[in-house]
């Protein structure tokens, strides 16, 4: 008996590292580089050295970007600490400038998390025309901003200036559209083979944690499995 009670604890932790084993492998297997995703070029840099950055590009005018937006939603909330995940207004496109600067003003104001949901709802729901400067001050009124507090913001150095770096380094990674996904400025999920969100947020974990293999971040045991189930 006793042999017993000391055997059982080393055979959980072998079926244990055997079936952590035999996941990876097949996760190696499965998410292939130039299929699943693709390594940049050129790293680009983080927001929190020694946090595992996962960027999405969006832009508020993009449907996809709305659809994936509930997925995100739910993928944030079952990650460790040691994972950032960072929003970036990409306007890749001159018309989708209002958007980003809006999404800025919205973040200054610290309203972000209350007009990011209703501002995409109100565009690919209600089909509310939102694409200039002057409807979107209409729009902000809803939220107790002015027209002329949200103009001002709008123009102001600070907002151009971060629509300027959001655009310039979407440009540096060499995106040619949105959604696009980034795994810590080096790594982007291909979103042109068949892949479902769902999909797509796999090969995310998968790269997250070929960040975490490669020493990215030291964090205790217990928090790395809080970020691998979905």
């Amino acid at each position: 008996m006793k042999n017993q009670s000391l055997l059982t604890p080393v055979l959980r932790w072998s079926l244990a590292a055997t079936l952590a084993l035999v996941t990876t492998l097949a996760q190696a297997e499965t998410f292939r580089e130039g299929v699943d995703y693709e390594v940049l070029p050129q790293p680009g840099k983080i927001e929190q050295p020694g946090k595992i950055e996962v960027r999405e590009f969006f832009s508020f005018s993009c449907p996809h970007c709305f659809r994936l937006e509930s997925f995100t939603r739910e993928w944030k909330q079952q990650q460790a600490n040691d994972v950032n995940f960072v929003l970036t207004p990409a306007a890749l496109r001159k018309d989708w400038e209002p958007l980003a600067h809006a999404y800025y003003v919205a973040e200054a104001m610290g309203k972000l998390d209350q007009i990011k949901p209703d501002l995409f709802q109100a565009i690919h729901v209600k089909n509310q025309k939102l694409f200039s400067q002057s409807d979107l001050a209409r729009f902000f009124t809803g939220y107790g901003i002015s027209e002329e507090e949200f103009n001002k913001l709008y123009n102001s150095f600070s907002v151009r200036v971060k629509v300027r770096q959001a655009t310039a380094l979407a440009k540096a990674y060499r995106l040619r559209g949105v959604p696009a996904l980034v795994v810590n400025g080096k790594y982007q999920v291909k979103s042109n083979t068949g892949k479902t969100f769902a999909d797509m947020l796999e090969v995310v974990d998968f790269l997250v944690e070929k960040e975490r293999g490669a020493g990215i971040v030291d964090m205790p045991q217990a928090q790395r499995g809080a970020g691998m189930g979905r």
